[in-house]
């Protein structure tokens, strides 16, 4: 298993730096958002940085898997039924995003103490409409990589 994975990171390089810069940019944000949340002075310090660790996180698992369905669509061009796996994915990763917006807010919210409550609304919205644009862009580009999945199926039809 690691020899093949070994041997497709050579035959990729670029893909391979790529995913490993990514990676060392989510360690490093992950990293230093923890750093800020331990060095807070104040409750929201605390609380914001929690908010940004959280739509970090809900941003990187989002990207992550529409990577992953461009790449075996339109770079490795083969049809698994991964690929169909990973749109339904898209739509579990929004419902446990929010899900856990509402802990972090719950949390927040009692949390903040009554000086900071006035920005309240702010982490709300911060927590809340982080994912706006990733719905926007699933209801725009989403129809067109499923419509090019099912042409890439009808091609692999066609020649097996």
């Amino acid at each position: 298993m690691s020899t093949s994975l070994f041997q497709n990171a050579k035959k990729n390089p670029v893909s391979t730096i790529v995913l490993l810069l990514f990676f060392g940019y989510v360690a490093f944000t992950i990293f230093y958002n923890v750093q800020a949340m331990r060095q807070a002075t104040t409750e929201y310090d605390y609380c914001e940085t929690l908010c940004d660790l959280v739509e970090f996180f809900g941003k990187t698992i989002t990207w992550c898997v529409y990577f992953v369905v461009c790449y075996l669509t339109y770079v490795h061009k083969q049809y698994t039924r991964w690929i169909l796996w990973l749109y339904y994915l898209t739509v579990v990763v929004f419902i446990i995003y929010f899900i856990s917006a509402s802990c972090t807010y719950s949390y927040v919210f009692d949390r903040i103490g009554t000086e900071h409550i006035d920005r309240l609304p702010a982490l709300a919205r911060s927590l809340y409409g982080a994912p706006l644009y990733f719905i926007l862009f699933s209801f725009i580009f989403m129809p067109k990589l499923i419509k090019d999945t099912i042409k890439l199926k009808n091609e692999q039809d066609l020649t097996v």
